[in-house]
């Protein structure tokens, strides 16, 4: 039997297990779904698309239709329901005309429900009323002489913010005090005669929650009188 030399049986060995190696290496497939690292860029006018499994279009991130003009693609973003319906778009319709993309959501009927104003900023959808302008003959105020808390405005309100923003007129003799309350406390600080209630302050319930609005004066003698009208109650952000 033919000796074979050491040095050879260990580069077969050695051989033998790159073999294994490329062979395992080759029947692993790096997983396509996940970036654990990095970015992903679209450039040159492509698009991000997702479709449903019924190979319907969900969503457009990068070219959008219509283009702006020849060769000035429209980038954008668009999104629908599985329905097909549309639910949010930065986009514009009509380029030539509103070269502004303004940010919209829809319901289901395609309805705009909220959206900015693209040709001067600011909300467009929804209306905000504005409050109504009070008398200015302030003795068509409502009034009290009573020297104890009491309620002269009382009304509901849903609460869709964390804060509220509030303003009283308020006339009257020295010492006369107005507040408002949230659910029968005393949100903010007291407004005087003449200088009125002005406040800013957290709203003491939930999100969606209906709460009772007061709006109180008491004067600080007998023989007083207060009178005060509210100029406004809005909602807002923290």
């Amino acid at each position: 039997m033919a000796i074979i030399p050491t040095d050879l049986l260990d580069r077969v060995r050695a051989l033998e297990r790159q073999v294994r190696e490329l062979m395992g290496s080759a029947n692993t497939t790096p997983a396509q779904n996940q970036i654990m690292g990095g970015e992903v860029v679209i450039g040159e006018q492509g698009r991000l698309r997702v479709r449903t499994s019924g190979d319907e279009d969900l969503l457009y991130l990068g070219r959008v239709q219509p283009d702006r003009g020849e060769d000035r693609p429209q980038q954008g973003f668009v999104v629908r329901r599985d329905d097909g319906s549309l639910a949010l778009t930065v986009w514009t319709a009509a380029p030539d005309t509103l070269p502004v993309q303004p940010v919209q959501v829809l319901d289901r009927r395609g309805n705009v429900v909220l959206a900015d104003d693209a040709a001067r900023g600011g909300l467009a959808r929804p209306y905000v009323p504005y409050p109504l302008p009070a008398p200015a003959d302030a003795g068509r105020w409502e009034s009290t002489g009573a020297t104890e808390w009491t309620t002269l405005f009382k009304g509901p309100g849903i609460v869709q913010h964390p804060r509220l923003h509030c303003a009283v007129a308020v006339e009257g003799s020295a010492g006369a005090e107005v507040r408002l309350l949230v659910d029968g406390v005393q949100t903010g600080p007291v407004g005087t005669a003449g200088a009125g209630l002005v406040l800013t302050d957290r709203v003491p319930a939930d999100y969606g929650a209906t709460v009772t609005f007061e709006i109180q004066a008491r004067v600080a003698a007998g023989g007083d009188t207060v009178r005060c009208h509210p100029l406004a109650l809005y909602g807002i952000q923290s």
